[in-house]
């Protein structure tokens, strides 16, 4: 069943039995590129991580209709929350981490100003940010989420680190540690594990340098708050390659940890 975003939480008030004009854009990607015929299912999100289960009920040049047959609540968002501190990159890199990165279950995305950030790359006017978050968007219906990713706006490293939350497993991956590694990291939680008692998401933060890497100053500033330096192994990864291996090896093992002690 395709999806489609329908907007933020309170911008409509949708309940099974009703009957729902679609707006404007979504109609017509129903309709025109679509082809949608009366009596076929879609599935609507708020963002609310409620869906909503409906049918076209009319098709035309000039609108959709569709009745809501069922509420549920979604049940394909990740049981902690990942937040991906990624160092800026070039649009095409960036865009793809953010459309993987959705698929994979980040649920904050934070473009990063580094040392080595090429020049220009901070300036991200609004055409650039629709574009990011209808990426975003699009991967969220795709991947069968109920929650578009939050997208913050650009942020200096040294920032971020000052205001890091509490009770956070922040991770930052570097090519010249060689101390621990990721690995170690993880098993080391899954041994020591305590299940949170407030019903609040395990947050875990994630810092990935820019093309150029990390400074080591930066890597020692992210020690001093608290930042744990990992390894990903014995090759020089591309940012983007970096970023994705570490999103799917945390949510791999850690929803795997959570959801067996909820």
């Amino acid at each position: 069943m395709h999806r489609f975003f329908i907007g933020e939480t309170g911008s409509l008030s949708i309940s099974p039995g009703e009957t729902l004009a679609l707006p404007e854009k979504l109609a017509h990607q129903v309709h025109a590129v679509l082809h949608f015929n009366v009596g076929e299912q879609l599935i609507l999100f708020d963002n609310s991580g409620t869906e909503y289960v409906c049918s076209v009920t009319q098709s035309s040049r000039s609108g959709i209709d569709v009745q809501v047959n069922e509420q549920r609540i979604g049940k394909r968002e990740p049981a902690l929350r990942v937040i991906l501190c990624q160092g800026l990159l070039k649009s095409a890199r960036f865009e793809f981490i953010l459309e993987k990165g959705t698929e994979l279950g980040v649920t904050t995305f934070v473009p990063t100003l580094c040392q080595r950030s090429l020049s220009g790359l901070e300036e991200a006017g609004p055409k650039k940010r629709q574009r990011w978050e209808r990426i975003m968007q699009e991967a969220t219906e795709q991947c069968g989420r109920s929650r578009v990713p939050e997208l913050q706006a650009i942020q200096p490293l040294a920032r971020i680190l000052q205001e890091l939350p509490s009770r956070t497993l922040a991770i930052m991956p570097w090519e010249e540690e060689e101390g621990q590694s990721l690995h170690q990291i993880l098993q080391t939680l899954r041994t020591d594990w305590i299940p949170p008692t407030d019903h609040e998401p395990y947050t875990v933060m994630i810092f990935i340098g820019p093309e150029g890497g990390l400074t080591a100053e930066e890597v020692a500033l992210a020690k001093e708050h608290g930042v744990q330096i990992v390894s990903l192994g014995s090759r020089i990864l591309r940012a983007e390659t970096a970023a994705l291996a570490t999103v799917a090896n945390v949510i791999y093992d850690l929803e795997a940890l959570i959801l067996g002690t909820v």
